[in-house]
């Protein structure tokens, strides 16, 4: 692991950060296809969640790329992928992604502030990220209020 301000430290967060977008969007299209046991207004929803990230996804890429970076470089997780498709119901799912977008909101806060001075460009990438996040967290709170 390299040092959050260094430039191969930053590459690898960027990277990092669009494969769970990756996992994220296809885990949205993945579960408004499948829970039929959640109205049909969170199953929309999910699908335009999944646009966001998908809009999320860009903004790492192209700024990996800026920075000379490859999403090839280094192997990445399928962890969240794994555990999202072991859901097996939509409140199971909601949540879950609920408090993984609450994990990367969290990070790229922590990244937005880390790199402020740095890199301003990556900064606000992971700020801009990290506050849209917190609309897609609000959708699980606003369904299943119970799950916070």
């Amino acid at each position: 692991m390299h040092g959050p301000e260094s430039l191969l430290g930053v590459r690898d967060r960027l990277r990092t950060a669009a494969f769970a977008e990756i996992q994220a969007r296809e885990a949205f299209l993945w579960a408004a296809d499948r829970f039929e046991d959640v109205p049909l207004e969170l199953r929309e929803a999910w699908r335009e969640l999944a646009d966001q990230e998908d809009k999320h996804l860009g903004w790492l890429l192209k700024r990996l790329a800026e920075l000379g970076g490859s999403p090839d470089e280094a192997p990445v997780s399928t962890r969240l992928w794994q555990s999202l498709r072991a859901c097996v119901s939509g409140r199971e799912f909601a949540v879950l992604i609920a408090k993984a977008e609450e994990r990367g909101r969290a990070a790229g806060d922590s990244f937005r502030r880390t790199l402020a001075g740095r890199d301003a460009e990556s900064a606000r990438v992971f700020g801009a990220i990290a506050d849209e996040e917190v609309e897609h967290i609000a959708l699980a709170k606003r369904y299943f209020p119970d799950c916070a």
